[in-house]
């Protein structure tokens, strides 16, 4: 399984530490969305698609089996995002 393509949707004003949105592409196939970047004290890191649950919980909607695949998606979209925020457009105001 290939990644062919990553997006990121930086948050011009992030509050509650969610610095932008990521979609990923898989074999020019399958489009994932909704994966978040959030900011935490030792960098960032990636939270998989999730929704909230009628309990308040939240579950995620999308994940790998394989820490393999789980790590080859986090890293890939941290890298994007990393490229995203080093144009000066897209640096984030807070």
């Amino acid at each position: 399984m290939q990644i062919t393509e990553v997006r990121i949707q930086i948050i011009k004003a992030p509050r509650n530490k969610l610095m932008a949105f990521a979609s990923l592409t898989l074999d020019d196939a399958l489009v994932i969305k909704d994966f978040q970047i959030f900011s935490a004290p030792n960098g960032c890191f990636v939270g998989m698609p999730s929704r909230k649950m009628p309990d308040g919980t939240w579950r995620e909607t999308v994940f790998a089996i394989s820490t393999e695949l789980s790590e080859q998606i986090k890293q890939t979209i941290l890298r994007a995002y990393e490229d995203e925020i080093s144009k000066p457009e897209n640096r984030p105001t807070a």
